[in-house]
Order: C-alpha cells, then structure tokens, then sequence
C-alpha cells in the first residue's frame, strides 16, 4: 500500500514538472526572441510577493498573485511601446519592490516562514490532484493559444517592424505575451515555486537560441532541454533525496552554461570580435 501511495506520488510530481518545463519552454521562446527575459524574472518575483502579502491578509494567494503580476505585465509592455528607456527600470523597480513587500509581508510572523519557503523553491511532491489539474488546464490554454496566434507572435518577436508593416499589431502581441507569462508563473509558483519558475521560463528557450537556426527549430529544442532537466532533475533529487525544483533548476542552469560555452554562434561572434581588434591594431 505503501508503495503504490509512493508511486502515485511521483506520478503526480514528475507530471507537474512535465507540465510546466513544456509549456515554459513554449513562451520562453517569444520572451527571449523578444528579449524581455527580465520580464519573465520581475513577474516571478511580482508572483511571489503578491502570493506571500494575500496569505499574510487571509486572501487567496493565487488571486494575490495574478493581479499585480498582470498589471506589471501589462505596464512594462505599455512603457516598451511608448516609454523608450522605462521598461527595463520598470521591471528592475518590480523586482526591488516585490522583495520588500515579501520581506515587510513575513515581518509580521515566523509562522508564514515555511509558507514563503514553499512559494520560493516549490514542493513538486507535495503537489495536490487540484494544482495539477489547474496547471494542466492552463497549460493546455497558453499551449491552445500560442498555436492560434503562432503567425503574430512570431514575426512580432523576431522583426516587430516587417510584423507592423505585414499589418499585425505589434502592440497586442506583447500585450498577450506577457499576460501569457503572468498567468503561467502564477499557477506554476505554487507548485514549483518561483526560483524553477523563472529559470524554466529563460534557460531552456536561451540555451536553444544559441544552438537553433530557427523559431521553430528554437522551440523544440527549448522543449527537448526543458524535459531532460526536468527528468534529470527529478531522477537525481529522487536518489539523493535532495529539494526536486532545486535540482531541476541546477541542471537546467548547467545546460544553458555548456551551450554558452559550446554555441557556433557565440564562437563566431568572439571569432569576429577578436580579427577586428586585429585589424585595428
């Protein structure tokens, strides 16, 4: 009895991770091709904090979460079409921000300590059958939408200008994209907390580009790189009894180091530095 409550507690885990590597690894691809990997990183950190300041006030913390976490969305993309300059101070103010919040949130009480332990580095085993559930049925939303607009948000990623003149709207696609990230970190925080969160939502996509010669050759490797960290992951946080999402996120870190190191693309870029300071010398 003992055993098959055990192995449907992995089942369960190593469903999670599954879930939300694949669909990170989809809409990490448009935030990298469209540089806004920080974005991905202040949401998180919004996701947190929002989930931390509503449990401490005894409100749900998934709407703590999903509210700022799509304002801050919605307002770095506004200020990345009208502000030149402000998203990016914008998202490192979020970060800033959000951290106090937490920091001033947990003050409060040493109790909601291990509450806030669990936001941050996640309990994949600890997972219920309704967080699952919720994360498979959002994933399969962002999955449905991203293959309806796959056009748009492609040609508005990789050349937003050719994407205006080709009569797309730029503007609603970055708006999308960062929705689509929001509501992705919010469910995933709670169940693989907000350090994996982040790291499967850049690392994989990141380590693809410097490999990929295109979109879509990009996004499946993303996907490929996305399941081995997590089956790697799991597997060896299994064996060794060490936290799953750390592991996780260890060796999805580990893969984008040895593409940075490894990318053609990367040597060529050096390659082509180094003969112009030849030249010039």
């Amino acid at each position: 009895m003992l055993e098959l409550l055990t192995s449907h507690i992995l089942a369960r885990a190593l469903t999670a991770a599954l879930t939300a590597s694949v669909v990170s690894a989809l809409v990490g691809t448009f935030l990298v091709l469209r540089r806004l990997s920080s974005m991905g990183a202040a949401i998180a950190h919004m996701c947190f904090a929002g989930a931390i300041a509503a449990y401490v006030a005894g409100v749900n913390p998934m709407v703590g979460a999903l509210v700022p976490s799509l304002l801050l969305a919605l307002a770095a993309s506004y200020a990345r079409r009208k502000r030149e300059g402000q998203s990016e101070a914008i998202l490192a103010a979020a970060i800033g921000i959000s951290s106090a919040v937490a920091a001033l949130a947990l003050s409060f009480s040493r109790e909601y300590s291990a509450v806030a332990f669990s936001y941050l580095v996640g309990d994949v085993l600890g997972v219920s059958e309704d967080e699952v559930s919720l994360l498979i049925a959002v994933s399969a939303l962002i999955t449905a939408i991203v293959a309806l607009l796959y056009r748009g948000l492609k040609y508005s990623a990789l050349d937003p200008e050719t994407a205006e003149a080709m009569g797309l709207r730029v503007s609603l696609f970055e708006y999308l994209l960062g929705v689509l990230a929001a509501l992705l970190l919010v469910v995933e925080i709670r169940v693989v907390g907000m350090i994996l969160a982040q790291v499967y939502l850049v690392a994989p996509a990141a380590a693809a580009w410097e490999i990929a010669h295109s979109v879509e050759g990009m996004m499946a490797l993303a996907i490929a790189l996305s399941l081995i960290s997590a089956v790697a992951g799991f597997s060896t946080s299994i064996a060794l009894d060490l936290p799953t999402s750390a592991v996780i996120g260890v060796v999805a870190a580990t893969i984008y180091a040895i593409t940075l190191t490894l990318s053609p693309k990367r040597r060529g870029r050096c390659l082509l530095a180094f003969l112009r300071r030849e030249c010039k010398v």
